[in-house]
Formats: C-alpha cells, structure tokens, sequence
C-alpha cells in the first residue's frame, strides 16, 4: 500500500459547537415588532380619520339633496293640489253651463 495522502478521505473533525442563536436578540425583536404595529396602527388610524372625513363631506352633500328633493316635491304637491282645485272649479262651471243650458232647451 502506498503512503500517498492525496486519495484518503479527510479526517473526521469534531463536531463544531458554535451557537446558532448568536445573532438574534429576542428584546430587538421585539422592540421592532413594537415599533411596526405601532406605525401599522397609527397609519390605519390616519386612513380612517381620511375616510371619516370624506364620508362626512359626502353626507353633507347627500342631505343637502335630499331637502332639495323634498323641496321639489312640496313645490309639485302643491302645483298638483292647484291644477286639480282649477280643473275641479273649470267642471263645476262646465257642468253648471250645461245644466243652464239644457233647461233652457227643455
């Protein structure tokens, strides 16, 4: 056999002990987390306090046409009301004229 130690295998070393944990720190985690729902929160809070505000211009906006709408209804009632007491007074005349006229033929 040959002294050759250019074809045998490497030698078994000892199992390395190096800690796997050496880089995290469980308070900075922590902490991070902390830091990001809390910016997580108060940008979900700055979204709605932005929709509030917008709903609230819109709900302004939205009653204001609806007591326009009223207003227009009121206004058509009351046309209606005066078209019908006109056409209720024009059918009594008409029926009056009618009458007059057909006792005097009679």
């Amino acid at each position: 056999m040959s002294t050759d130690t250019k074809n045998q295998p490497p030698a078994p070393s000892a199992p390395s002990m190096q800690n796997p944990f050496v880089g995290f720190d469980p308070m900075t985690a922590w902490a991070q987390g902390q830091a990001q729902m809390q910016q997580m929160m108060a940008d979900a809070f700055g979204r709605m306090a932005s929709f509030a505000t917008e709903y609230a211009a819109m709900e302004s906006q939205f009653v204001a046409k609806a007591q326009d709408a009223m207003k227009n209804f009121a206004q058509l009632s009351a046309d209606a009301l005066a078209y019908g007491a006109q056409l209720s007074t024009q059918a009594r005349k008409v029926g009056l004229d009618n009458a007059k006229k057909i006792s005097n033929i009679a």
